[in-house]
C-alpha cells in the first residue's frame, strides 16, 4: 500500500484499436484535470505507441520546451490532448503495416540476420510518430527522462512537492528467456524485483536485474548496497544505444508476426557466457499493464483496457490451427480475468483491512476505474449511446470490441467511435474514490473532433453507415473490396492485364529448362507454375501462385541458384555469375514487393478505404 496518494494509469495492448480508445480516456481525464496528477504511466503494445507519444508531449511541457515556454496548467494538458487527437490519427492513417514492406532497400535488408521486421517497425515509429515531437531523430531511451528546469532528480522525490507530476513511463515487454515482465523506462531497463515472498519461493527462474540508464545518479548507489559490481563500460555503451522506438517496438512485437527484439552485451551467466535477451509483446505476460502499477506502489488505478476479449462461438472449427488459436485465446482470457480480479480484490482488501497485513500492503488499491470495450454508458442527449443494446451480437459496442487489433490505417469512423467510447466510459466510471484527484468544477470540452460521431449516432441513416463501417473494420485484409467493390476490382483488373502476360512469359522462361532436363529443383515452384500453365487463371489462383512463387524464392535460395546456373546469359560474369545473378533477381523481387505494397497503400487504402470512412454528408 502506498503511503500517499499515487495515481497510476494503464494503457492496454490491442494495436491501433487500443491506441485510439486510449485517446478518448486521456481526453476525459484532461477535462477532469487529472492528467497532471499521473505519476506512473504503464503501457503495453498499442498502448505503448500512444503512451510514448503523449509522454513526449508532457516532457516538452514540463521541461519548458513548448513554443513560448508556458508554465504547466491543466488547460495546457487539454491542449496537448487536442494535438494528440488530430496528429496521432493522421500518423495512424499512414498505414505502418503496409509501410513495413513498401521500401525496396529496407526489404533487401530484411534478408539479413541483423535486421528484422521489429527493427523496421522501430524506424517507422520514429519517422511517423516520435521524431517530430521529440525534436530529434532516433531519440534514445535515456534521453526521455524528464528534467524540469534541467535538474537531475528522481521523479518520486520531485513529485512529493510539486503539483504537476513527472509521469514515469513504463513500457512493458515480456522477457522470453525467463518468462518475467520486462520494463523500459527513462531511468532503467530490466525485470522488476519480485516483492511477493510466495512467488519468490515457487519461481526459480533468474531475475534479470534492472540496469540504470542514468548511471550518474539513479541506481548506482542501489547496486552498491546490494553488493553488485558497477556497470561495465560495455554495458553503459549498450544502454545508451537503446532508443525509445526500440522499446515501443519490443512492447508491440506480437509473437508470430514480429520477431523478438534481441538485446546483446547486457547480461552474462556466472561463467561469463553472454545472455542474449529476447523481448516480445508485453501482452504475453500482462496485456493491461496492471502489474507495473503494483510494483510502483500506486494507490489509485485508472485502467484503459482495449484488449481483445473472448467471443462466444456456436460451432468451433476443428482444424489444427483453429484449435491452437482458440486455446491461446482461452489462456489469454484467463490471464486478463485474473489480472483484473487482482485489482478488485486489492481494492476490497484495502477497504476492509487497511494496512493490517503484508498482503494488503503489497496489493492494496484505494480506488480504481476500469474502462473496456464491452461496457455500456448512460444514453443522454449530450452523449448518445451506441444502439442497439450491448448484449445483442449486432450492437455497435459489440462491433467496436471486434475491430481488428492491427497497425494499419483506421478510418475516421472507426477512430472517432473508439475515442468517443473511451471518453464517455471514463466520465461514467470515474467514481467518488477519485474525487481528491479531480477538479470538482471541471467542464466538458465541445471541441474534440471525435464528438462529430454524435451526429451519426442521432441519425438512423448514419447509424446504418457506421454499423457497416465497423463490421468491415473487423477484417484484417481486403477491406477496400467491401467498401468500394466496383472501384477496387477495376483497380485490380487493369494492372493484371499487364502483369499476367509478363508473369506467363517469366514462368515459361523459368519452367522451361526444368522440363528440358536442366536439373533444377522446382518442387516448391511447380504448384504455382502448374496453376498458371493449366489455364486456371481465376484471381484467387493467381494470388495463390504469386504467394507460392514468392515464398519459394525467399525460402529455397538453393533452387534459385541451381536455376541460374542454366542461364547462359550469366556465364560472361565468370565464377561469381550465379551469386551476382541471384542478387539481381532478389533485388528485382524486393522491388516488385515494394511496388505492390506501395500501390495498394496509395490507391486501395488511401483513395478508397479511408475516403469512404469519412462522415457521410447527412451527418
Amino acid at each position: 500500500m502506498a503511503t500517499s496518494t499515487r495515481l497510476g494509469l494503464c494503457l492496454s495492448g490491442g494495436g491501433f484499436r487500443a491506441s485510439l480508445f486510449h485517446i478518448g480516456v486521456l481526453a476525459a481525464m484532461a477535462e477532469r484535470e487529472m492528467l497532471h496528477r499521473v505519476e506512473a504511466l504503464s503501457t503495453v503494445s498499442g498502448g505503448s505507441i500512444i503512451g510514448a507519444y503523449y509522454y513526449l508531449k508532457v516532457r516538452q511541457l514540463l521541461e519548458g520546451k513548448r513554443p513560448g515556454c508556458p508554465k504547466p496548467t491543466p488547460a495546457l494538458y487539454r491542449t496537448i490532448m487536442h494535438e494528440v487527437e488530430s496528429d496521432f490519427l493522421e500518423a495512424v492513417q499512414k498505414n505502418l503495416r503496409l509501410r513495413l514492406f513498401d521500401n525496396p532497400i529496407k526489404n533487401y535488408k530484411l534478408a539479413r540476420e541483423d535486421y528484422s521486421r521489429c527493427d523496421r517497425l522501430a524506424e517507422l515509429l520514429n519517422e511517423h510518430f516520435y521524431d517530430a515531437v521529440a525534436g530529434q531523430r532516433d531519440i534514445r531511451l535515456r534521453d526521455i527522462y524528464i528534467r524540469p528546469e534541467g535538474s537531475d532528480v528522481k521523479a518520486s522525490v520531485y513529485n512529493r512537492d510539486h503539483e504537476y507530476k513527472i509521469p514515469v513511463l513504463i513500457l512493458n515487454a515480456t522477457c522470453l528467456n525467463t518468462g518475467h515482465p520486462w520494463h523500459f523506462t527513462g531511468a532503467y531497463v530490466g525485470e522488476p524485483p519480485q516483492r511477493r515472498a510466495f512467488l519468490r519461493a515457487v519461481d526459480s527462474n533468474v531475475r534479470m536485474e534492472r540496469l540504470s540508464l542514468q548511471v550518474d545518479f539513479y541506481y548506482e548507489d542501489d547496486r552498491a548496497r546490494r553488493g553488485l559490481r558497477p556497470l561495465s563500460d560495455r554495458q553503459k555503451h549498450k544502454l545508451t544505444q537503446i532508443t525509445l522506438a526500440d522499446a515501443v517496438a519490443s512492447s508491440a512485437a506480437v509473437p508470430g508476426i514480429f520477431p523478438p527484439l534481441a538485446l546483446h552485451e547486457l547480461y552474462e551467466t556466472p561463467d561469463g557466457e553472454e545472455i542474449v535477451i529476447e523481448l516480445a509483446d508485453g501482452g504475453v505476460y500482462d496485456n493491461q499493464g496492471v502489474d507495473a502499477l503494483f510494483h510502483y506502489g500506486c494507490s489509485h488505478f485508472v485502467i484503459s483496457d482495449a484488449s481483445g476479449q473472448l467471443e462466444d462461438e456456436r460451432i468451433l472449427g476443428t482444424q489444427f490451427y483453429q484449435v491452437v488459436q482458440r486455446s491461446s485465446d482461452v489462456m489469454m482470457n484467463k490471464i486478463r480475468n485474473e489480472t483484473l480480479y487482482r485489482v478488485q480484490s486489492g481494492h476490497e482488501a484495502q477497504v476492509s483491512l487497511p494496512g493490517s497485513n503484508p498482503l494488503v500492503a503489497q496489493n492494496g488499491v484505494a480506488a480504481y476505474a476500469l474502462m473496456h470495450l464491452r461496457q455500456s454508458f448512460t444514453n443522454t442527449p449530450r452523449h448518445p449511446f451506441f444502439p442497439p443494446p450491448v448484449d445483442r451480437p449486432g450492437g455497435l459496442v459489440y462491433r467496436l470490441s471486434g475491430i481488428r487489433t492491427d497497425l494499419d490505417s483506421f478510418s475516421h469512423a472507426e477512430a472517432h467511435a473508439l475515442m468517443y467510447d473511451g471518453y464517455c466510459l471514463t466520465h461514467e466510471r470515474m467514481g467518488l474514490g477519485f474525487a481528491l484527484l479531480c477538479n470538482s468544477e471541471w467542464s466538458y470540452d465541445a471541441d474534440w473532433n471525435f464528438l462529430k460521431i454524435r451526429a451519426v449516432l442521432r441519425n438512423p441513416k448514419g447509424l446504418n453507415w457506421l454499423r457497416e463501417r465497423l463490421r468491415i473494420g473487423s477484417l484484417q485484409f481486403f477491406k477496400p473490396f467491401l467498401v468500394k467493390p466496383v472501384q477496387a476490382w477495376a483497380l485490380t483488373l487493369v494492372p493484371l492485364l499487364v502483369v499476367l502476360p509478363a508473369l506467363w512469359w517469366a514462368l515459361g522462361w523459368f519452367y522451361g529448362p526444368a522440363r528440358q532436363g536442366a536439373g533444377c529443383d522446382l518442387g516448391f515452384y511447380a504448384p504455382g507454375a502448374i496453376i498458371l500453365f493449366e489455364g486456371r487463371l481465376s484471381l484467387l489462383d493467381v494470388a495463390a501462385a504469386l504467394a507460392l512463387l514468392l515464398s519459394s524464392f525467399l525460402t529455397t535460395q538453393g533452387s534459385v541458384r541451381t536455376w541460374l546456373k542454366s542461364r547462359r546469359v550469366l556465364r560472361w560474369l565468370g565464377p561469381r555469375g550465379v551469386e551476382v545473378g541471384f542478387g539481381l533477381v532478389f533485388a528485382v523481387v524486393m522491388l516488385l514487393v515494394a511496388a505492390v505494397f506501395s500501390f495498394y497503400r496509395r490507391f486501395y487504402d488511401q483513395a478508397l478505404f479511408l475516403k469512404e470512412g469519412r462522415y457521410p454528408p447527412e451527418s
